[in-house]
């Protein structure tokens, strides 16, 4: 077979022809679709990263957000420790100061009822020592024992003050008063005689004296004049006694 050249010419016309057809009317359509595509693909691509990048920073922020919180949360819990730890402490100090309030004011009622407990029993005991020195007393109750006070008050009248005398005559005088003299026995001449003379020295005038007995006294006298009282006698001083405790 010979090569034709004027076919192979031809040939060769009508494949660039077909190729020249092919570009114009299918190769550019396809071209520009495919360019289209990779355009949109690469879009895609893109908005796949923006959004994936988006993704990351919101992840990154709360990842950050959430050990924020985390560490919020410690540090709360470690106020409200704190705060535990404080009103523990207050309520237990607050506790022991009432425990010991309770126990000072329990101590004080136990001291109070001990205090009057021991008062009451020296009272109890001072009574019943007097009662009993009382009547033990009373057994010795006599005109020697009464003269031994009297001759004892007429002693300590003749040795009072000046002072005391202006005393004792301003407080009968102004009311023009008597002396009582009361014995618990019958006085004798001479302890009469004895209470006249000191009560004239004392008053700087003959004295007026009315004597009785009042066998209450025990032993020993009971001197009033106006406002003045003179009291040596035992059942008085018995009766200071039990009013001293």
């Amino acid at each position: 077979m010979e090569l034709s050249w004027t076919s192979f010419i031809l040939e060769s016309i009508n494949f660039l022809v077909l190729v020249w057809i092919l570009k114009r009317l299918f190769f550019a359509p396809v071209q520009r679709m495919i360019a289209e595509r990779r355009s949109a693909v690469q879009k895609t691509l893109d908005d796949a990263g923006a959004k994936m990048k988006e993704a990351e920073e919101l992840r990154a922020k709360y990842e950050n957000r959430l050990k924020e919180w985390e560490q919020e949360k410690d540090r709360e819990r470690e106020l409200l420790r704190k705060s535990l730890e404080e009103e523990k402490a207050r309520q237990l100090k607050r506790i022991e100061e009432s425990v010991l309030q309770e126990r000072e004011r329990m101590k004080a009622q136990e001291g109070k009822r001990t205090s009057e407990l021991r008062e009451k029993l020296q009272a109890e005991a001072t009574s019943q020592a007097l009662s009993f020195l009382s009547k033990f007393l009373n057994q010795f109750t006599s005109p020697e024992l009464e003269k031994k006070i009297i001759e004892l008050t007429l002693e300590h009248l003749r040795s009072v003050d000046a002072p005391d005398l202006q005393i004792f005559r301003s407080e009968g005088v102004s009311a023009g008063a008597r002396i009582q003299c009361k014995s618990a026995f019958s006085l004798s001449d001479l302890a009469r005689v004895g209470f006249n003379d000191v009560f004239k020295r004392l008053l700087d005038q003959p004295a007026e004296i009315d004597f009785g007995v009042d066998p209450s006294l025990l032993a020993g006298v009971e001197i009033s004049y106006g406002a003045a009282v003179l009291q040596a006698n035992l059942r008085d001083e018995l009766r200071f006694f039990s009013e001293v405790r």
